[in-house]
């Protein structure tokens, strides 16, 4: 079965994605990396006067990467947590990047047997079906997409 499992979160999953996906762990226990990737395509935000009246563009992007490093920490000490009960191996990677590159490069450097991905309730601004899109086109492992 899935022996290797990557886990890429951008922290914005819907509500119960890392209980789901250690359901489905938890009988085959394989080693799991849990992979963040902070985009850092920020810096070219073109809209912020829209979004953010009365703060410069650095201001915004550090609000956003400082939002993210949160998620990051809430997320990680969650499934850590979860994991070890499980007896569950695990990392924890943080790359910048593109996303869709990230995950593709990841998955050619390591010996994963599995993908998994998790969907973002629809907004405004929501990327995640852009990404998924990327990786699919160039994927040669199997992956599981859980809502």
């Amino acid at each position: 079965m899935f022996k290797h499992i990557l886990l890429a979160v951008h922290g914005d999953e819907k509500s119960g994605f890392l209980e789901k996906v250690l359901e489905f762990c938890k009988d085959i226990k394989p080693e799991i990396t849990l992979m963040h990737v902070v985009e850092t395509n920020l810096a070219h935000y073109g809209y912020v006067d829209q979004l953010a009246s009365g703060i410069s563009k650095d201001q915004f992007i550090n609000y956003i990467y400082r939002m993210a490093n949160e998620k990051q920490e809430e997320i990680i000490s969650h499934f850590e947590k979860k994991v070890r009960e499980m007896e569950i191996g695990f990392q924890w990677k943080v790359k910048e990047g593109k996303p869709h590159k990230e995950i593709l490069q990841e998955l050619n450097e390591g010996s994963y047997d599995l993908l998994i991905l998790g969907t973002k309730p629809k907004a405004p601004g929501n990327t995640s079906s852009k990404v998924k899109e990327s990786v699919l086109r160039d994927l040669a492992t199997s992956v599981l997409v859980i809502k």
